[in-house]
């Protein structure tokens, strides 16, 4: 039989496990608190991590007399970040992060190098000037590396198997347009990610609170704390089916799904798709 690395599964989809996996992050931390809980349930699994730092993230200071202090608390934070996490750690030292070519072809020739199979950058739509303009260098990035010789290409391409947007506190997917969202379960990464920011990033102490608070907002799910509860019973009636996801589509939400129960948390109403 021909091997063309596919996998015949009769019950439950496989979890296809990244050889490599990139986080491509504006500032120190925000692959913590964007991404913390995926790289730790990929790297668990396997996967090796390489994270791209742009900045070194000097706007995190509320004194300017506070600056060079906050330089170097940031370097030390990020090699506690790389011996706890054992992760690669890649500094760009852009002090500002202008679309250019300069960029896009260190970070193009950085993923021909790393050849990661998936790759996390922030989304386009974000309101922090730092994270738009980085997904629009990385996309760009990525665009070449798939699929031209720029920036001494010939002969290096290297197409990831997957490219994801990611969360962030400036870009909270519940407001984004669109409707085609994938969660990562990282129930038993949670605590240690939580752990790893409150030890570690004590430079952003003061947005702490603000940020752990939607952190775990966004990284866990309780049925329970629902004010009101929509349910959809379904026998074999597809339309049912078409309407729940109808739904998540015009709230520009994510159907989670829970041992066997879908669910779609909108406000303070969650709604319920259930079998008969």
């Amino acid at each position: 039989m021909e091997n063309n690395n596919s996998i015949i599964s009769e019950n439950e989809i496989p979890v296809i496990i990244p050889k490599r996996l990139m986080v491509i992050s504006g500032h120190p931390d925000d692959e913590i608190i964007s991404c913390g809980g995926t790289m730790l349930k990929y790297q668990a699994l396997g996967s090796e991590i390489f994270v791209v730092v742009a900045t070194s993230g000097l706007g995190g200071y509320a004194k300017i007399e506070y600056k060079n202090e906050i330089a170097n608390q940031r370097k030390q934070e990020l090699e506690l970040v790389r011996t706890t996490l054992k992760c690669n750690i890649i500094e760009l030292g852009y002090s500002n992060l202008d679309v250019n070519r300069e960029k896009i072809s260190e970070i193009t020739n950085l993923i021909r190098d790393i050849k990661p199979q998936v790759i996390l950058i922030p989304h386009y739509s974000d309101f922090h000037r730092v994270h738009r303009n980085l997904s629009l260098i990385a996309k760009e990035a990525i665009y070449h590396c798939s699929t031209g010789k720029a920036y001494g290409g010939s002969g290096r391409n290297w197409t990831p198997l997957g490219v994801y947007y990611y969360e962030s506190p400036s870009c909270k997917f519940q407001y984004v347009e669109g409707s085609v969202f994938i969660v990562v379960d990282i129930e038993k990464y949670w605590s240690k990610k939580k752990e790893i920011f409150n030890t570690i990033y004590l430079s952003q102490k003061e947005v702490l609170e603000r940020v752990l608070e939607w952190a775990n907002d966004t990284a866990t799910f309780s049925t329970s704390a629902a004010i009101a509860r929509v349910v959809f019973k379904f026998e074999e009636d597809e339309s049912v089916i078409r309407g729940f996801l109808g739904l998540a589509e015009y709230f520009h939400t994510v159907v989670i799904k829970v041992k066997d129960q879908f669910y779609i948390p909108h406000a303070s109403i969650l709604f319920n798709l259930v079998s008969s």
